[in-house]
């Protein structure tokens, strides 16, 4: 069997029609929950790149207000933005969501965030709970498998995956030599743009196909059972959330070195600690609101994965 070809940088998000198809994906996701005049934290340095427009011409497009969080990504400075932009909703990656819950309950800082939008799936039912509790809010909904300007679906209303934009893209389940599985296997996620189906975006994440009905209406396949880098990394996943549980770890970090696990953790001082993995290499300190800022968690997984698979 032939061995298709993944592509780390896709044109699926190059073509000035897919961009704009992809704005108005996500605006008629929005318009379920944005009200006119609303301000939107958009947790992401503001770069004149396609992912940044897209979030930004449908925030508009719901006749909300854009605000952006800048370059200066501190966890203070995105406490700050949020409080002082008195925003009614943020879009934010899931684990940065969670640490600014973390931030707002141990400063005593109360934030106006009605509804959350995380930009990436899966969030554990433990995380959603935690931000939904640390900052007073209702989190419902992401959007996901999301590579750039490539955003391929948007989660089920009835809470039960993700629901593919099947009128643009395909998406395959893999085994690790590239072989397509039936419907309902497990695998490896592979998006590819149905106009251009030779494209093919390995994502990095495992999930399988549901077409069965689903109770929220829509008739698009669902990816369901989703998680990243679970083939390889799956304790290394398990300890790492078994640490972002504690409501004392604002963030860590963990990779594979050389002589073996290595751990770095930023903690809120005077809480009480969980009891920490054995590491090769560990460094656990206190936050520094002056310059600590979030861990590049999808960027440091990802590249190990890629790395680990050769593609």
């Amino acid at each position: 069997m032939k061995q298709p070809v993944y592509v780390k940088i896709t044109a699926m998000a190059e073509q000035e029609a897919a961009v704009c198809r992809s704005i108005e994906y996500i605006r008629s996701n929005l318009l379920q929950f944005l009200k006119k005049n609303e301000r939107v934290l958009i947790c992401f340095p503001k770069k004149e790149d396609a992912c940044c427009r897209v979030l930004e011409e449908a925030v508009l497009g719901c006749e909300a207000v854009p605000v952006w969080l800048g370059d200066d990504c501190r966890w203070i400075t995105i406490l700050k933005t949020a409080f002082t932009s008195k925003c009614n909703c943020i879009i934010a990656p899931p684990l940065m969501m969670l640490g600014l819950s973390k931030v707002a309950r141990h400063m005593g800082t109360p934030l106006f965030a009605r509804n959350v939008l995380l930009s990436g799936y899966p969030s554990p039912k433990w995380l959603v709970e935690a931000v939904e509790r640390g900052l007073d809010c209702k989190s419902w909904g992401c959007y996901d498998p999301a590579v750039g300007a490539v955003i391929c679906g948007f989660s089920c209303s009835s809470g039960r995956g993700v629901h593919i934009r099947d009128e643009e893209y395909g998406v395959d389940i893999v085994d690790d030599k590239g072989n397509v599985l039936p419907d309902g296997e497990e695998g490896h996620i592979v998006l590819y743009p149905k106009a251009k189906p030779e494209l093919r975006l390995f994502t990095g994440d495992t999930g399988r196909i549901d077409n069965t009905p689903c109770s929220c209406g829509s008739t698009s396949p669902r990816l369901v059972d989703m998680d990243s880098f679970k083939a390889d990394y799956a304790a290394l996943s398990q300890v790492g959330e078994s640490l972002h549980y504690w409501s004392s770890i604002l963030d860590c970090r963990l990779e594979k070195g050389e002589c073996g696990l290595e751990l770095e953790a930023v903690v809120f001082q005077g809480e009480k600690l969980p009891k920490f993995p054995g590491c090769a290499k560990m460094v656990i300190r206190p936050w520094n609101p002056e310059t600590d800022e979030p861990f590049d968690h999808h960027g440091v997984l990802k590249n190990m994965f890629l790395k680990g698979f050769g593609h």
